[in-house]
């Protein structure tokens, strides 16, 4: 095993299949640190890896809003009127959870920050 892919595996969260390893492991993990850091996905197997929408990026204000939406839906006697779709619907317009986790792990996976990335679910963890 060459000294950059062990240095990249401990440092960051590793290489995409197509990345070449670097000559210059301190500048490229250095690099890592200062690079900028958009929310990058695919929509289905095998599409190509391009930006978040917008629409699955809702600011603070938002979330609030949608969250409010949830429950208010989703009272106790609105629920037992409500069918499953609408329960299920109410959910997938206005929870967010499943969407940042799939935001979280293709982040991971297709960033260009792996270092901060890694660095950052360090710390995460450590104080959680």
């Amino acid at each position: 095993m060459n000294e950059q892919y062990r240095v990249a595996q401990k440092l960051g969260l590793m290489f995409q299949a197509d990345t070449p390893l670097p000559d210059d492991i301190k500048a490229w993990a250095i690099s890592q640190l200062k690079a900028k850091s958009p929310a990058l996905g695919i929509s289905r197997l095998g599409a190509k890896v391009k930006p978040w929408p917008k629409s699955l990026q809702p600011d603070l204000m938002e979330r609030d809003t949608m969250f409010a939406n949830w429950f208010q839906r989703n009272k106790i006697g609105d629920s037992a009127n409500a069918s499953n779709a609408e329960r299920q619907a109410n959910q997938k317009e206005n929870l967010m959870r499943e969407k940042d986790q799939l935001k979280f792990s293709h982040r991971n996976v297709y960033g260009k920050d792996q270092v901060r990335l890694r660095f950052a679910s360090f710390w995460a963890n450590h104080f959680t």
